[in-house]
């Protein structure tokens, strides 16, 4: 092993591409500002204004993907949504790119994603999420040495899992008293 193994990509100077910039994609630029990022693109229906608080710029969906040397999905899983992540998509990926799934497994096509990796469509991902949950023992996904999984411990701290509980109580009472529910479905 010589002094190249283990070596990755720098977040400083790099392009973050946020598919999803609701709270949790807000969440994700923030946290990532002390590490030097050059810049903070997003795509999605419209601009918005959180976005552009954050100074992160609106693009197409072909741009964000072309663009990206992080590719950061935190988006809801919809119809819309649904297997989006496919072949021809990581196709326009750069193939130094890096692609993080934090939202949810169904988003990504995982025979997509195994073919990029395998064939160094893109260089690496790292997963929270995976479709199928939990992955088979056997899966090729778990082999591939540029493929990072975690058991989907994105929300695995006491603070998030106690506001969680409080969201969850605080739909059930405007619920039942016929109010808009804070985090509908």
């Amino acid at each position: 092993m010589g002094p190249q193994w283990l070596l990755g990509h720098d977040l400083r100077g790099s392009t973050v591409g946020i598919f999803g910039l609701g709270n949790i994609g807000q969440m994700i630029v923030k946290r990532l500002m002390g590490f030097e990022v050059r810049r903070f693109i997003y795509t999605g229906h419209s601009r918005k204004k959180a976005g552009d608080e954050l100074g992160a710029t609106f693009v197409s969906f072909d741009d964000l993907l072309e663009q990206s040397d992080f590719l950061v999905v935190a988006a809801p899983l919809n119809n819309e949504t649904r297997g989006l992540f496919n072949d021809s998509v990581f196709d326009k990926m750069k193939k130094t790119a890096i692609f993080v799934n934090i939202a949810r497994g169904q988003i990504v096509n995982t025979d997509s994603l195994v073919r990029a990796l395998r064939n160094k469509k893109i260089f690496a991902a790292g997963l929270d999420v995976t479709d199928p949950e939990p992955l088979p023992p056997d899966h090729e996904l778990l082999k591939l040495p540029n493929a990072e999984i975690i058991p989907h411990l994105g929300s695995a701290t006491i603070k998030t899992r106690n506001d969680m509980s409080t969201i969850a109580a605080q739909n059930i009472l405007n619920g039942l008293e016929g109010k808009p529910l804070v985090y509908p479905l």
